[in-house]
């Protein structure tokens, strides 16, 4: 890809995890006694959610941001950005398998205000894990691949990123899965963004280490 495409497909990835942020905080505002330290972020994007629609459009938008930023790594890990831009095909699937809180997104989820069954709500957990895993895999790969590549500092820092999200993603749960969850999403979409300030700044991504 050329220096024009990756400062575009950088450019790409910052505008779609704007949006994500900025998306959620509109819609949880616009929903009375929703809570981000106990609610989950999908139930923004429920039906039954006021502004839900936006709510999908911020979880697609992260999803999005992730196919431009496997373009960023491929030269550095095949495997990498092959996680990543799978994880992005995940979240689309999140983004559009919409649960059902026919009380509003506050407390859904929680407390037994609904049970996962049918097909929608098994196919969003479902995609939700298989993304999960996939974008922390990847970005474990890059931080492997960068360490191998001679970039010890960057190589830790990513897999420490995927180290903390993997750790948050099994913790949620308690009084505050919320808040755990947006631990994890806040340090995988930083991952996210740093690579593609990264590309902005003009410095290039070292090439995979031969055999790798």
């Amino acid at each position: 890809m050329s220096r024009a495409g990756r400062r575009a497909a950088a450019l790409a990835v910052l505008t779609g995890l704007a949006f994500f942020w900025v998306g959620l905080l509109v819609v949880a505002a616009a929903n009375d006694g929703y809570e981000h330290r106990r609610d989950y972020v999908s139930t923004l994007a429920s039906h039954g959610s006021v502004h839900g629609w936006l709510g999908v459009l911020a979880i697609a938008s992260a999803a999005l941001a992730m196919l431009p930023s496997a373009l960023l790594v491929v030269r550095l890990s095949r495997p990498a950005a092959l996680a990543i831009a799978l994880a992005g095909a995940g979240f689309l699937v999140v983004a559009f398998t919409r649960l059902q809180c026919s009380q509003g997104p506050a407390g859904c989820g929680l407390g037994g205000r609904f049970a996962v069954s049918g097909r929608t709500d098994v196919t969003h957990w479902a995609a939700t894990t298989v993304a999960s895993v996939l974008l922390i895999a990847g970005i474990a790969l890059a931080g492997v691949a960068l360490v191998r590549a001679g970039r010890t500092s960057a190589g830790l820092a990513s897999l420490a990123a995927a180290t903390i999200t993997a750790a948050a993603f099994l913790a949620m749960g308690g009084d505050s899965p919320g808040g755990i969850q947006r631990v994890g999403i806040a340090v995988a979409t930083g991952w996210l963004a740093a690579l593609a300030i990264h590309v902005l700044a003009g410095r290039e991504s070292p090439q995979a280490p031969s055999g790798g």
